[in-house]
């Protein structure tokens, strides 16, 4: 059966030459490695730099969740009181990873903790699972789920069990409202009020919860306000010069609460000089309120909160001269934080100004000489500051962030921004951990497969589906315990009987796929049909989104898959690029029993009655679909004779690849096929050695076609090709060499 359509080549719309001779210049670049960064948006000095030095202390604030600060005091009660906690996950890798990063920063507290994963009962919390542990618990904590079980959760609720809600999938309005209503704290990226990054994987979620609990013992910041200040002035002197702009934002866990912010009319002109540096004139200030008016207020806005401010014998000799000149009380140095004193002590620049420092430590807000613009310039520093100087929880995070990231890598998120620092500080600690589960993976790497470079691919291929076979396979605690195993004999048993685990899911997974591509054939109109649904009737579970998968790639089209067991059926349903299933699914939910998920992946149970329902209501709603040829998009063009080792490196670093920031993918024209032969233990795969057709500079490189039996005829037909593929290293010739992705014969 081979359904494949040719592949519709897009190349990426090219950067202007000019500011890629301007960034190759001043990095060191080369331009090919410039013209990535550019098409991907990395457009200007500081985004360069966050990009290729990911740090741990750029991730977002985990109290922009809204009900973070509630979820950490629950969980704190309940530590505090000695009482039963259970955390709840779902058994694939994310799911796994997330309920071994709560249970270590549990323990870390000293909690009495135990975890769950269903594994026969279907994905989600289960009330007969729940019924038998509700007399010892007394919080749940889910992790990777939870955000559609309205009905498990209020019966938590009505046994006076406390419930923590954890998930990252995209929920419902209603079921937010429902959930909130029952006083649970919902952490969940989808939610509306939340401002940071929406993409994360369940384990990204849970890992912001560790963060938020582990802050919440700081009793010096939890929770305590801190008002961050700046005003601007008509000149140096407070004896000769005034105010004439002043901010102040009151934050909790570093989480503006409220804003101050006002001009102030000064009563002599604002000198030109200064204007230039501010931009504020006397026009603007004309009809603003005098300081006298404003002092006032500002001490009801400040309270006794401590301040924080940018140089705070700058500042404060201004206010508190006014505060004495109107005889209200000053505020003493002892009531403030200076950040200016803090980056002296730390970093050793050459210069401290605020504007510096937000250059020199790649913070995304820059100040500009205006007063609301400097505060929270000034809050993303003191943040910065708070986090680098914290030796306990970088330690804590350093501990954990391994297990965050192979959750990440397996659930497929855009690997940019939060998750990009998850998984690329994930992998360094992998690298670098005494840890027996990392250690016993990376030997196997080398000794039985001869790899020594740990990458995403590299994780995905060899550690994810080891792990998720444990899920697959009913032995998730299997996982579990490889996973936290605390010495080299435990996580070599682990591992070896992860390893049996992923061979009998092959076996599985090739029966079950062909009995699926039988009923394909059967159910559906392959020539019609845009979502192919498919019943299996009284098979193993275990491996339905391996085989969606395998059936999304060979039809590209939506797939949907069900397996009937005594009445219900469960499944899952695969979208290709472009086509949310989520949303046409989410349609037919009055249908089905369970149901939720993402754009391209859903999960659904559905009872045996409303599956010919089901059928009807996708025969009407495919209508609106059309099928696209699958696509490769194409970053830039590249020579054959600019293929070098320094090239390859500088690639690496766009390393961790993924969604959003995937492995670049080359054009390559006008090249000779020298020679060409099929490898492999079935002689599945080819490998092409291709020449350059420039006379002046002769080249050659080969490439491996992996798995793509149509080639064959193009190459006995043709000799001439433009190609396009990933450049990578082979770790056994030690040279590079290019995947290839699709080839055309160049007439």
């Amino acid at each position: 059966m081979n359904q494949h359509l040719p592949y519709k080549w897009i190349i990426q719309q090219q950067p202007d030459q000019t500011k890629v001779e301007l960034f190759s210049s001043q990095f060191n670049f080369p331009k090919v490695f410039t013209k990535i960064l550019l098409t991907r948006g990395y457009d200007t000095e500081d985004k360069i730099k966050r990009f290729i030095f990911p740090e741990i202390i750029y991730l977002e604030n985990p109290f922009l969740f809204p009900d973070m600060v509630k979820a950490v005091e629950l969980i704190k009660k309940h530590i505090e009181q000695k009482n039963k906690i259970l955390i709840w996950g779902d058994r694939d890798v994310d799911g796994i990873t997330s309920v071994c990063l709560m249970l270590k920063t549990l323990k870390t507290f000293g909690a009495n903790v135990s975890w769950y994963i269903p594994q026969t009962e279907g994905y989600g919390l289960h009330k007969n699972v729940l019924e038998k542990s509700k007399d010892e618990t007394k919080l749940v904590i889910t992790v990777d789920c939870g955000i559609t079980a309205i009905d498990e959760i209020k019966y938590l609720k009505e046994n006076n069990i406390d419930v923590v809600l954890t998930d990252h999938h995209e929920p419902m309005l209603s079921s937010v409202e429902k959930i909130k209503s029952l006083g649970v704290p919902i952490i969940n990226p989808y939610l509306q009020e939340y401002t940071g990054m929406k993409d994360l994987a369940g384990v990204g979620v849970a890992l912001k919860l560790a963060i938020a609990l582990m802050f919440s013992y700081d009793k010096n910041y939890f929770n305590k306000n801190f008002i961050i200040l700046d005003i601007e002035t008509t000149g140096l002197s407070p004896f000769t010069d005034e105010i004439c702009e002043i901010s102040a934002l009151k934050t909790k866990n570093f989480v503006i609460q409220e804003t101050f912010h006002t001009l102030v009319k000064p009563k002599n002109k604002i000198p030109e000089e200064v204007i230039k540096i501010h931009g504020i004139t006397d026009e603007l200030v004309k009809n603003a309120p005098s300081i006298e008016e404003v002092l006032p207020k500002l001490l009801e806005f400040i309270n006794n909160d401590i301040l924080v401010i940018h140089n705070v014998d700058f500042d404060l000799s201004f206010i508190n001269y006014y505060l004495k000149k109107f005889s209200l009380p000053q505020i003493p140095v002892s009531q403030t934080i200076d950040t200016l004193k803090i980056a002296k002590t730390f970093f050793p620049l050459s210069s401290h100004r605020l504007s510096a420092l937000c250059d020199d430590l790649y913070l995304k807000t820059k100040p500009t000489h205006r007063a609301l613009d400097d505060t929270l310039a000034t809050l993303e520093l003191f943040y910065y500051f708070y986090f680098y100087s914290n030796r306990r929880l970088s330690l804590f995070i350093d501990d954990i962030i391994s297990l965050a990231s192979l959750g990440t890598i397996s659930d497929i998120v855009p690997l940019v921004e939060d998750n990009r620092i998850i998984v690329k500080k994930g992998i360094e600690k992998i690298l670098s951990s005494n840890q027996p589960s990392y250690n016993t993976f990376i030997k196997y790497l080398k000794n039985n497969l001869s790899k020594t470079n740990l990458d995403t691919e590299t994780i995905s291929w060899y550690l994810v589906p080891l792990l998720n076979s444990a899920g697959r396979m009913q032995q998730v605690d299997t996982a579990i315990n490889f996973l936290l195993a605390e010495t080299n004999f435990e996580s070599e048993k682990y591992f070896s009987q992860l390893l049996e685990l992923n061979k009998k899911r092959k076996i599985l997974q090739n029966y079950n796929l062909n009995i699926f591509y039988d009923l394909v054939e059967q159910q559906c109109n392959l020539k019609e049909d845009l979502i192919l649904l498919v019943v299996a009737e009284n098979i193993e579970h275990g491996v339905t989104g391996i085989i969606a998968n395998h059936m999304l790639k060979e039809f590209n089209r939506s797939v949907i898959l069900l397996i009937l067991n005594n009445g219900i059926a469960v499944g899952t349903a695969r979208a290709p690029k472009g086509v949310n299933i989520y949303n046409i699914l989410k349609k037919c939910e009055n249908l089905f029993e369970k149901f939720g998920g993402h754009e391209n992946a859903c999960g659904l149970t559905i009872k045996k009655e409303n599956i010919p329902l089901l059928r009807q209501q996708i025969n009407i709603l495919q209508k609106q679909l059309e099928i696209c040829p699958p696509t490769i998009e194409i970053d830039t063009e590249l020579n054959l004779e600019d293929i070098n080792f320094n090239t390859y490196n500088f690639l690496s670093l766009l390393e961790p690849c993924g969604p959003e920031n995937p492995y670049p993918v080359f054009l390559i024209k006008n090249l000779k096929v020298v020679n060409w032969k099929l490898v492999g233990k079935k002689n599945n795969h080819t490998l092409i050695t291709f020449e350059s057709n420039n006379k002046q500079k002769f080249s050659e490189i080969n490439a491996i076609c992996w798995d793509n039996p149509n080639i064959f005829g193009l190459l006995k037909n043709f000799n001439y090709f433009n190609i396009i593929g990933e450049l990578e290293l082979d770790e056994q010739q030690k040279n590079l060499i290019i995947v290839l992705l699709d080839l055309q014969p160049v007439i």
